[in-house]
């Protein structure tokens, strides 16, 4: 008698964590394969339009390290969208980089 009570308590405590952990992957999967496909075509289209430059203009960007910088601003970008589909997954709302007086 006293397995069934555990039984009934285990499924009353791992059907829902079951059921959050599969709810969030989903959530996050489609945010994640959304998030790149935006990106991904973004900086396609910025890089395709500094290809387009004059070969001098090229040289200077190329001196700058202006790719870096494009790479840097798309990765943050990146994270910063998939740190707010975390926050929708977990129902809280985190202000990151905001100071509260």
């Amino acid at each position: 008698m006293h397995f069934f009570y555990w039984a009934m308590l285990l499924i009353q405590i791992v059907v829902p964590l079951i059921k959050m952990a599969l709810k969030a992957l989903g959530i996050g999967a489609v945010a994640y394969v959304g998030i790149n496909i935006v990106i991904d075509q973004a900086y396609q289209y910025v890089l395709s339009q500094i290809g387009s430059l004059p070969g001098p203009s090229q040289a200077l960007l190329g001196i700058m390290k202006f790719d870096v910088v494009i790479n840097l601003w798309f990765a943050a970008i990146t994270t910063r969208l998939v740190l707010n589909g975390m926050n929708k997954v977990s129902g809280k709302k985190k202000n990151y980089g905001v100071l509260e007086a």
